[in-house]
């Protein structure tokens, strides 16, 4: 029976944990509405070049197409987690509105 209770115990501090831990929210990176090149302080994704095109809808003609070197991520969208000094990362709300830009 005390075996019983201790699996119980742990499975129920597991459930606890899991708890405190949002799905699909971003760990790491710039706060909304930045805008921010490499980590080594370079732009070869030309994102300070885009910074004019936070707060505009995504079918604007004025923002780049997807592509390889071009990622539109959508709230709960997956991402390889590779970083590419020269690929455009282009973040929207749900509503397709540009609110983030940055290289990776």
């Amino acid at each position: 029976m005390t075996k019983m209770r201790a699996f119980a115990g742990v499975a129920l501090l597991g459930l606890a944990m899991s708890a405190c831990t949002p799905a699909g929210e971003p760990t790491a990176g710039p706060p909304p509405g930045a805008v921010s090149g490499a980590p080594d302080g370079s732009d070869a994704c030309g994102a300070k070049a885009h910074a004019r095109l936070i707060g505009m809808p995504l079918s604007d003609p004025s923002v780049p197409e997807a592509s390889p070197l071009v990622r539109h991520i959508r709230p709960g969208d997956s991402v390889t987690e590779d970083y590419r000094v020269e690929r455009l990362n282009i973040y929207v709300t749900g509503d397709d509105v540009i609110e983030k830009i940055n290289c990776g």
